[in-house]
């Protein structure tokens, strides 16, 4: 039943930027905002870095973000949905250990095409002999060893391969070799042991602890809303709340948010409510598979701003009537939606080009300026001022 405890989507809205480390003070390190976070999508790799550093007390630079990568103090892989994501070293064998049977559940209809059980294995022996002994190996190097011998080295094909050795447990990401990735074995960069759970693993703990890092992280989400992020059946995400017992609470959506069910944990990140008359126009700049949206398949729509009615809240990138946008990431005004931005880069300057759903007040438009002057500094570069 809702009552005073029940959140309206402003509340909710409020509660999740706190939660992200979108509001207050940034956590001490990037290496500690991946752990917060659990996981951290990262299909577009150098947008990724951003949403990182904007969560890292003094937003980082770009270049110091990837020095961290290229060292290993965070790993990008596959795990949880069948797209990457950054782990931690410590977190990522527990994870795939966890996860990686229902990505291998859900990519099966692919897999026929990589050639069968023998070419298979053969494929994920040679990419294992390739990476061994510290050896780390960019896509196209690896694509080219299977091409040698035979073996799909293009193509979903390919890429599946791939996927497929990082969800086993062979591959995961090694140095940057300049602006290339490269792949290293996976044994190289992942400690021993399953981190938090100890020496030895067990799924039900695997699941508390994904599910304790999750709302801790997140703040108010539904049980399809962990689902749909972690990739786990909502049996399963049921089993790991009852797991959870009288560490988290249910609580029912009043108003704009009525009908959705939120949990939280008992001692997580507090309602932060946030009313009409407490707006504080803050903007973000946040990239388009920010965590803050992918988090949250069930609810995400409480991230759509209520004065750009017609517009989406996040992905796909379609206005009603248009085509697809070109711009991939998001402006946000206290967490709610309002355009779309992508930026350019050149040797000593950015410029950030934006698509507004609706004209933007005096104070939204000084605080989308801070953040374009705070984007530029992460890339260590010149903001290039529009003629407005």
């Amino acid at each position: 039943m809702a009552g005073a405890g029940s959140p309206d989507a402003a509340t909710v809205v409020a509660t999740r930027l706190a939660a992200h480390h979108l509001r207050g003070a940034g956590l001490a390190s990037v290496r500690d905002v991946v752990g917060q976070l659990g996981a951290v999508q990262s299909q577009e790799f150098h947008p990724s870095l951003w949403g990182i550093a904007q969560r890292t007390e003094g937003t980082p630079s770009a270049a110091s973000v990837r020095d961290d990568f290229s060292a290993g103090a965070f790993l990008r892989t596959h795990v949880l949905r069948p797209t990457w994501h950054h782990v931690l070293p410590d977190d990522a064998r527990w994870l795939l250990r966890l996860t990686a049977p229902r990505v291998h559940r859900l990519n099966r209809p692919y897999y026929p095409d990589l050639g069968g059980p023998a070419h298979d294995a053969a494929a994920t022996d040679l990419l294992a002999e390739a990476v061994a002994e510290g050896n780390h190996r960019t896509r196209a190097e690896l694509a080219a060893l299977l091409a040698d011998r035979g073996l799909p080295s293009n193509g979903l094909a390919f890429t599946y391969i791939v996927m497929r050795a990082e969800l086993d447990g062979v591959l995961v990401s090694g140095v940057l070799r300049g602006r290339q990735q490269t792949y290293a074995a996976f044994d190289e960069r992942v400690p021993a042991g399953f981190g938090p759970l100890g020496a030895t693993y067990d799924d039900d703990a695997a699941l508390v602890e994904l599910l304790r890092r999750y709302l801790r992280s997140r703040g108010l989400a539904t049980v399809k809303d962990f689902a749909g992020w972690s990739g786990l059946t909502l049996t399963r995400t049921r089993e790991g709340l009852a797991l959870l017992g009288a560490d988290v609470e249910q609580v029912a959506g009043a108003g704009d948010a009525e009908g959705l069910s939120f949990w939280r944990l008992v001692d997580g990140p507090p309602s932060a409510a946030q009313g009409a008359s407490e707006r504080v126009e803050q903007v973000d700049l946040l990239q388009g598979y920010d965590e803050y949206f992918v988090s949250y398949k069930d609810s995400r729509d409480l991230a759509r701003d209520p004065l750009s009615a017609e517009a989406p809240a996040v992905l796909p990138l379609r206005l009603p009537g248009k085509e697809v946008s070109p711009f991939l990431h998001v402006i946000a005004v206290d967490g709610r939606v309002v355009g779309r931005w992508r930026h350019a880069l050149t040797a000593r300057t950015l410029r950030l080009d934006t698509q507004l759903f609706r004209p933007l007040t005096r104070a939204e438009q000084q605080g989308l300026d801070a953040q374009a002057e705070r984007l530029a500094a992460h890339w260590a570069l010149s903001l290039e001022r529009d003629a407005r």
